[in-house]
């Protein structure tokens, strides 16, 4: 019955084992291919950001391109036309200071500079500073005319940005193009000047690029950090970087990589609305690929003579050739050939953004949480396992302890059987009469009392045994002499002793000191163990009793020469209800449960019980509990120590 009932059991936990592996499999694909899919959602996310970083600095950079390209003919003064774009800007800009000074420059020779100062309203002359020669030098050719072998004239435009000021030069537009009656007009604008704006490098780094970074990246709510450096590849230096450790090179591999600080032409079409309430050089025309004017850097210069050739020259950024009296088509076709050449020469980015994982790379990252998803989920199955496996011992267990169980209601029964069924008998040959010689009446007595004895110990041990699990059983601890208290008991138990022929060898040390317990406890352990040793040991016809002290220690040793005990069920013979199989196949008479009162009883007075068999020789418990003068260190629940010492 029980093969069955266990079979199900088993077959269901391996199942749910297999259940378990199966999961584990499963779960490790998924994680995988979760981890792909956030890495792939990650570097999106993080593009898309640094995408708009980038659109949002380089947007003013190109805003302010825009504003302040001044018209080349206008009835207003130089100074009136820079002070309106000014104020436009200080007014609409989202980072109004990031231009630092505005320049105005004439080509020539001497390239006279004037600065706009915004206090007083007027263009000063001022002097070139040091930073600025390279765009002195620049400007100073772009001032001059020079024929080439074939006649044609060559003006040459400085670049439009200058990333190690860092500043914008722009050209005043010199190609006008109008649409009249469905007829383009070309007109060539006199004069070539140059506005130039001169960026503020430490605002740059110290405030634009911070909140640049806060707005994209630590603002989203994903929890991320992100590491953010701004590098220069031309000088290869740091302009600015979110932590002072994350100072990479321009090549250094990140998890996102981005050009900025250049004119995006093809933004023209989406700033130029706001821009054109206050410029009129945004005109329709045939050059507008993106709905704005190209003329507004190109370089357009006539040959002096009237020859008919069409020609470029490469060299310079924006430079075109182009014949005198030359049909439109032509003009617009060198024209957009130029603008070509300038959309490169705007749109050529200076610096570099890198932006890494805080945790070093996004694969690391990804890589991270996949380890932990991966030991979570793990532990997880882990603990399934493991309660599946707990729930199988327990269940074998409960199955145990149940057998175990009716075994002991079987060995209680039996023993409860025999002194009662010998009580019945001799009351009633008694009540019948049948004895009636006072001897016999006397012996029938003695023989009532002593089963009735019996029977009391044994419900005793039981309700001790039942107290002491429920925990409702205290002891009072109190100083207790061991060795009268021995010999009482061998004496009390002098008769089963002479029914089986046992020699009874005592060994206690003189001056053996008390130790603290209940007496009545104490008894009771130390009668299992007598009682068990007369009962297992009668082959061997002795019993050993020897008390001594050990250190602060009492140490008390029954033994006898019996049938023994096998190492294999040493570590069970404490267990309730328990009774090794050759002693049921000796059918000699027990519970199963006076070896695990005792040792309930000893560790509740601080001590311990060990035990020491070999299967033929005997067996010897050893029970150690600490002398009276010592605090016990068991689960007492009340200690009551009234006086210093006993009579041994």
């Amino acid at each position: 019955m029980r093969g069955r009932m266990r079979l199900p059991m088993v077959a269901v936990a391996v199942a749910l084992l297999g259940l378990i592996a199966l999961l584990a499999t499963l779960q490790y694909r998924w994680l995988g291919r979760i981890s792909d899919a956030e890495r792939e959602h990650m570097r999106a996310t993080l593009n898309l950001r640094a995408s708009g970083f980038t659109q949002d600095f380089d947007g003013e950079l190109t805003r302010a391109y825009l504003l302040f390209q001044l018209e080349p003919q206008a009835a207003a003064s130089l100074e009136s036309r820079i002070q309106l774009r000014y104020d436009r800007w200080q007014a609409t800009a989202k980072y109004p200071r990031l231009i630092k000074d505005i320049y105005s420059v004439v080509p020539g020779a001497t390239a006279q500079l004037r600065r706009f100062n915004p206090a007083t309203r007027i263009l000063e002359p001022a002097v070139w500073p040091a930073d600025m020669e390279p765009i002195r030098a620049q400007v100073s050719t772009s001032g001059q005319e020079r024929a080439d072998g074939s006649g044609f004239v060559v003006r040459m435009l400085p670049p439009p940005i200058w990333d190690n000021l860092p500043a914008l030069v722009i050209p005043m537009p010199l190609i006008q193009l109008n649409q009249q009656a469905g007829r383009t007009q070309f007109q060539m604008m006199p004069g070539l000047s140059y506005v130039i704006v001169l960026l503020d490098r430490t605002y740059i780094a110290g405030e634009m690029l911070p909140a640049l970074a806060q707005q994209h990246f630590r603002q989203t709510g994903d929890g991320f950090d992100y590491q953010l450096a701004v590098v220069s590849p031309s000088s290869s230096s740091v302009v600015y970087h979110s932590t002072p450790d994350f100072s990479p090179r321009p090549d250094t591999e990140a998890d996102a990589t981005m050009d900025l600080f250049q004119v995006r032409m093809q933004d023209f079409g989406s700033i130029v609305s706001e821009v054109r309430r206050f410029t009129s050089t945004f005109m329709a025309g045939p050059l507008q690929g993106t709905g704005t004017s190209t003329t507004i850097s190109e370089q357009i210069v006539l040959p002096p003579d009237g020859g008919r050739a069409l020609r470029m020259r490469e060299g310079g950024p924006v430079s075109i050739f182009v014949q005198q009296n030359a049909p439109l088509s032509s003009v617009a076709a060198a024209s957009s050939t130029a603008a070509a050449r300038l959309t490169s020469t705007l749109t050529t980015a200076r610096w570099r953004l890198l932006v890494t994982h805080p945790s070093g790379s996004l694969e690391a990252a990804v890589n991270a949480a996949r380890r932990r998803n991966l030991i979570i989920s793990s532990s997880i199955l882990s603990v399934l396992g493991a309660s599946v496996a707990l729930l199988v011992l327990s269940t074998r267990r409960a199955q145990e302890l149940a057998r175990q169980q009716m075994e002991f209601v079987a060995a209680v029964s039996h023993e409860l059987r025999t002194p009662l069924a010998v009580i019945r008998s001799a009351a009633e040959n008694l009540a019948d009469g049948v004895i009636k010689d006072e001897q016999q009446i006397r012996k029938y007595g003695d023989l009532v009392r002593n089963e009735g004895r019996r029977l009391t110990e044994m419900v005793e041990q039981i309700l001790e045994f039942a107290g002491i699990e429920s925990g409702q059983r205290a002891f009072v601890l109190r100083p207790v002499a061991l060795a009268p208290m021995l010999r009482d008991i061998v004496h009390s138990s002098g008769a089963l002793i002479r029914a089986a022929g046992i020699e009874v060898e005592y060994e206690i040390d003189d001056g053996l000191p008390p130790v603290l317990g209940e007496e009545s406890a104490l008894r009771r352990v130390f009668e299992n163990l007598i009682a068990n040793a007369i009962k297992y040991g009668e082959s061997g016809a002795w019993i050993g009793i020897r008390a001594r002290r050990a250190g602060r220690e009492v140490l008390v040793s029954i033994a006898d020469r019996g049938i023994g005990i096998s190492s294999a069920e040493q570590s069970r013979i404490f267990e309730p209800f328990y009774r090794a199989p050759d002693v049921i196949a000796a059918r000699i008479q027990g519970a199963g449960l006076g070896l695990s009162l005792v040792q309930r009883i000893v560790e509740a007075h601080g001590g311990r019980i060990t035990v020491r068999s070999d299967p033929g020789k005997g067996s010897e418990f050893t029970v150690t509990l600490p002398a009276a003068t010592e605090q016990p260190i068991g689960r007492a629940a009340m200690t009551e120590a009234q006086g210093h010492g006993s009579q041994v």
